[in-house]
């Protein structure tokens, strides 16, 4: 916890581009104010104004949660229990939903309004949950995300930084699913079992993996790195690096061509080379700061 603070404490260059945000929504908006007060400016660091949105949802007087737990306690489970690598993964979460989301655009956007931020996030702490042997909980904040935003990732999943969850409409990783860093899931997309085994069931995603709308990786299968899986695929093998599949069932129709040197940095299409190697071009202006949540995680 004290590391934590520690890291809550220094210097952080995204938090003060999101407050930057802030600020200029708010002189174009004066109407703003209340919301853009309340969940940016009156905050003392982007993890608390995070996890205070998230808890505001995820407790609402809507939702069974609220029952067990009002939101200034959910607020401080989210602070207790989350740790300095959940920290680095949010950061990066943003950033990567700030970069590769047409309609976010913005680190202000997609911190207060992107659904597929605030599922990562509560995934993060019923993970952690999940981790202490505390499965009552931690299955109680994935019933909650599940019918906040639609989205169902079982506590026992793996997922790295730098994920960029589209919206989460649709989105289902199951309880033996690994996801590592700088992977793209788009609407409607579905890691989960075929149905004829136990145990590890589950996909293995590949860094900078593409997950297109509505496709299924199903089975405990690797999806290498860099590899895109197309639209309304479904995927019952495994797929190569750099591979692009598509069809039902999933068959290999090209490969991405080898990473440019200076690949464009900010694009709208999602068939590009912003997620993999994502960190390494966005977060590298944040180096010294990034590397300290490395050390510490």
């Amino acid at each position: 916890q004290k590391l934590l603070a520690d890291l809550i404490a220094a210097p952080d260059p995204l938090w003060f581009q999101v407050k930057l945000e802030a600020q200029e929504a708010l002189r174009v908006e004066p109407q703003s104010g209340p919301t853009l007060y309340s969940n940016i400016l009156s905050q003392p660091n982007l993890l608390t104004a995070v996890v205070e949105h998230v808890a505001n949802i995820v407790a609402s007087p809507t939702s069974g949660f609220r029952f067990v737990m009002e939101p200034t306690a959910a607020k401080n489970l989210f602070m207790k229990e989350l740790t300095p690598s959940d920290l680095h993964a949010i950061s990066a979460d943003i950033i990567a939903t700030a970069t590769r989301s047409p309609s976010s655009g913005d680190a202000l956007t997609a911190t207060l309004f992107n659904p597929g931020i605030h599922a990562l996030v509560s995934y993060r702490l019923s993970h952690r949950l999940w981790l202490q042997g505390r499965k009552g909980v931690a299955h109680l904040i994935q019933s909650r995300v599940s019918s906040a935003f639609a989205c169902d990732i079982h506590p026992a999943a793996q997922i790295g930084a730098g994920t960029y969850l589209a919206a989460g409409n649709g989105v289902v990783i199951g309880e033996t699913a690994v996801v590592k860093d700088d992977v793209t899931i788009l609407q409607g997309v579905t890691l989960g079992g075929t149905g004829k085994v136990r145990g590890d069931r589950h996909p293995k995603i590949g860094n900078g993996v593409i997950l297109q709308d509505g496709c299924a990786v199903l089975g405990n299968i690797e999806v290498s790195d860099g590899a895109v899986v197309m639209a309304k695929s479904i995927a019952l093998k495994p797929v190569e690096s750099m591979a692009r599949v598509s069809g039902v069932p999933a068959k290999v129709k090209s490969h991405r061509p080898p990473l440019p040197a200076e690949p464009e940095l900010f694009s709208s299409d999602h068939d590009d080379y912003l997620s993999y190697e994502q960190k390494e071009q966005i977060i590298s202006s944040y180096s010294t700061w990034r590397e300290s949540f490395w050390n510490a995680a």
